[in-house]
């Protein structure tokens, strides 16, 4: 079987993921800014001293702010994801370049990680010598992505749209990369992901899995340079 160029596939799905996002929340921000400057359709046309208690056209304004809040939520979804596959093509005849697929899937099932991604990481220091402390990503900031996206699936509440941060979650990181800023702090945070934080969530991804892509298509090389005590990427040569 011919090797993938996975880095390739995977960055593609996170630029997709992004414009994905802008595209899909464009419609709901935009009646959101009509109504908050009272243009058609969204122009009150009672009496302002009579109102009920509530701004006009606040039902509207909320619905457009969750389906925003909801979309957010699914394509973080969709960047963890992004990162579980590729970790798992990566050690499949798919993506194996200089070590064994068989012998990285045995080994990978016995492994005690408390989490898939835990499981991983001990895969690939123990077996192949790679340890992804020396990466370019806190592995913290990863598994807050993790975090987020079991909350996500779990955390699901029938009653709002709204998905709090698990106690666990919270405890772990008091302050979360992917929590709504109106709710920072609070006893329960509720998590909102905007487009900011998920740019910073897909460049997470792509960082990580474009510095573990080059010790795979380099690993002969990787392991000189490792045996030798140096660091990982090795300096560029000086050109004469």
């Amino acid at each position: 079987m011919s090797r993938v160029d996975l880095l390739h596939f995977l960055i593609r799905r996170l630029e997709l993921i992004k414009r994905l996002y802008e595209s899909a929340i464009a419609p709901f921000e935009e009646t959101k800014r009509k109504i908050e400057a009272g243009e058609e359709p969204y122009v009150f046309t009672g009496d302002p001293e009579h109102w009920d208690g509530e701004p006009p056209f606040l039902e509207e304004w909320q619905d457009a702010d969750e389906c925003v809040m909801v979309v957010g939520h699914w394509c973080l979804c969709m960047v963890q994801s992004s990162l579980n596959t590729y970790l798992r093509d990566l050690i499949s005849p798919l993506g194996c370049l200089h070590w064994d697929p068989d012998h990285l899937a045995k080994h990978r099932g016995v492994k005690k990680g408390k989490s898939w991604f835990e499981r991983y990481r001990l895969l690939f220091l123990e077996d192949l010598g790679i340890d992804w402390t020396n990466g370019p990503v806190a592995l913290a900031d990863l598994e807050q992505l993790n975090l987020t996206r079991d909350d996500l699936i779990h955390n699901v509440d029938m009653m709002s749209f709204s998905i709090k941060r698990d106690e666990k979650h919270a405890e772990r990181f008091p302050s979360g990369l992917f929590t709504d800023e109106l709710w920072r702090g609070l006893d329960i945070e509720r998590l909102r992901i905007d487009k900011k934080q998920l740019a910073h969530a897909c460049d997470l991804v792509r960082d990580f899995c474009a510095w573990l892509d080059d010790i795979r298509c380099r690993y002969p090389q990787y392991c000189k340079v490792i045996k030798a005590g140096q660091s990982w990427p090795p300096p560029a040569p000086i050109p004469n």
